[in-house]
């Protein structure tokens, strides 16, 4: 059963592969679009939502391996704080264009900075942040895409804490050197 399984799975992929091959696909790309975040403080307890938002640029080496870099900005007043968070991110994207969608997934390094205010006083932190994730692009004409929905797992290291944070980003794509 398991053999089979891993069979499938490989025949599945490598007629992506080649079906990805065959499709025309863009040397760089420019996201841009809405982002929410829901972070935690500890754990799982005390989770918090902003809003903000995602862009991203991603060089692709070949039709299917590409280089991204990722900024977010997030906003809010969780527990009565004014609050706002940001992400700088730079790691490998994959993706495989197949006729009518491009999945993505990413695997991001870098820096997450958060800083809190209240009545006066304020904190500031900064962090390693990492976030693994992917999504889906949906061609629209020419060099338009949509963003149907991209989730991350993004994670930090705050005030000697680390986090557990969740990011869903929709928007547009621009895609050129096709």
């Amino acid at each position: 059963m398991v053999r089979r399984l891993t069979s499938l799975i490989f025949v599945l992929v490598l007629g992506s592969l080649v079906a990805a091959a065959q499709q025309s696909t863009s040397k760089f790309d420019v996201f841009g679009g809405y982002s929410y975040f829901n972070g935690s403080t500890s754990g799982v307890t005390n989770r918090y939502s902003l809003n903000g938002w995602n862009g991203q640029g991603t060089y692709y080496l070949n039709h299917w391996l590409g280089a991204t870099a990722d900024f977010g900005g997030y906003y809010g007043s969780p527990f009565g704080l004014s609050a706002n968070n940001y992400s700088f991110l730079f790691g490998p994207t994959v993706r495989i264009p197949v006729a009518h969608v491009s999945p993505f997934a990413h695997v991001l390094f870098g820096a997450d900075r958060i800083y809190e205010s209240l009545l006066g006083g304020s904190v500031t932190d900064t962090s390693f942040g990492m976030a693994l994730g992917g999504g889906v692009d949906i061609p629209v004409k020419g060099g338009l895409a949509v963003r149907a929905g991209q989730f991350d797992w993004l994670y930090s290291n705050h005030f000697s804490t680390g986090q557990n944070n969740l990011r869903v980003s929709t928007g547009v794509v621009f895609r050129f050197g096709q």
